[in-house]
């Protein structure tokens, strides 16, 4: 029997991933908070979503809706597909309607299956529910209007783990045939956090660029002209630490430019070289952002890096150029990012042992 799929946010990834199944077949509702939902009447009207560039086609929904009740009815397979900071307003909404059984999927995650599961448990929820997270979004897209979606490229595949990470091939079974792309499991939802390279590339580029930024109104390609060799350069080092901190728990995790590599068509020794000649993202013209508050820097510091720098802590392991990004990052934002992002206290997990966590990761408490 076919499963029913819900995909709860109506931006770009949203869109894209919700038009993209219906075109496969599946039944889909696309779901966006009410208070975001004046994005959806044109897509209710059209009755879907149409996809153009590398995937060239339209997907008709089963629903277009801002009621959260209409959108889980009767679903078992949720993908949750929404920058970090929207992903617990919507997880709040959407909790107390979850069928028993069903599969929350985080799109990207950015450690949000731990948030998910610390608020989940404060409200002593019962219910038998998967929550797991991928380390990134299937594609790279820009929504040209509402229901009208420029996808420039697919990745091969996606990374994916449950919490615990002991389910994570059991999850992949039950929703491969409900994806557009491979799925690919990993050890656990640390390690999906951990290979979400945007912290890698985003804070740097904007950071770095942030005069370009000002001076143009982001009149520049984001990646293609952002990403210097000196740009690139601090990226790697950066990554260095990311992956030192990895290894500590126990994750074998591969490099940045390797990560690019694998996922696009492009050949290259450095993230200069390999974002510079990507056809992906050099082919579509300007994609900056206008302004540097941008979730490149609001997002990914607090969701990514935060929490890599508190788990850097916790094992002893140093991360000076982490911490720096940070630190700049925090104070150009006039936001105290340590406190509010996604750190261990914020996340429940404060005062445990590596191995304990490590535990907790994998098997469950």
């Amino acid at each position: 029997m076919e499963k029913q799929i819900a995909v709860l946010g109506a931006g770009n990834g949203g869109q894209a991933l919700s038009g993209h199944l219906a075109m496969m077949g599946k039944s889909v509702k696309l779901y966006e908070l009410p208070q975001f939902s004046n994005k959806l009447a044109p897509i209710r009207k059209a009755g879907g979503v149409k996809l153009t560039g590398t995937i060239e086609g339209f997907g008709q929904l089963q629903a277009v809706t801002s009621d959260i009740k209409e959108a889980l009815e009767g679903t078992e397979i949720v993908y949750v597909v929404v920058p970090s900071f929207g992903q617990m307003p919507i997880l709040k909404e959407a909790t107390h309607l979850l069928k028993e059984g069903s599969s929350v999927i985080l799109i990207p995650g950015n450690f949000g299956s731990l948030e998910a599961a610390h608020y989940m448990g404060e409200k002593r929820t019962s219910l038998n529910i998967t929550l797991a997270e991928t380390d990134t979004l299937p594609y790279a897209c820009r929504a040209i209007e509402p229901g009208v979606v420029n996808v420039w490229g697919v990745k091969k595949s996606v990374n994916i783990s449950a919490l615990p990470g002991k389910e994570t091939d059991n999850l992949i079974k039950r929703i491969q045939d409900y994806f557009p792309i491979p799925l690919k499991p990993t050890k656990n939802v640390l390690e999906i956090g951990f290979s979400n390279m945007n912290m890698i590339v985003h804070p740097t580029t904007v950071l770095l660029n942030a005069g370009r930024i000002e001076s143009t109104g982001g009149n520049f390609r984001f990646y293609t002209d952002g990403v210097t060799p000196s740009v690139g350069k601090l990226q790697e080092l950066m990554d260095k630490e990311r992956l030192q901190v990895g290894k500590a728990y126990g994750l074998n995790l591969i490099s940045a430019i390797d990560w690019i590599k694998a996922v696009y068509p492009v050949e290259g020794e450095t993230i200069y070289e390999l974002l510079a000649k990507n056809p992906v993202y050099a082919s579509h013209g300007s994609d900056a952002p206008k302004e540097v508050r941008h979730r490149y820097i609001t997002e990914d510091i607090p969701n990514l890096l935060v929490p890599i720098a508190d788990l850097a802590k916790a094992a002893k392991v140093e991360t000076p150029i982490i911490d720096s990004i940070i630190t700049l990052c925090s104070a150009l934002m006039e936001e105290p990012f340590r406190k509010t992002g996604r750190s261990l206290k914020n996340l429940g997990l404060d005062g445990l042992e590596v191995k304990d966590l490590i535990e907790y990761l994998e098997n469950g408490r």
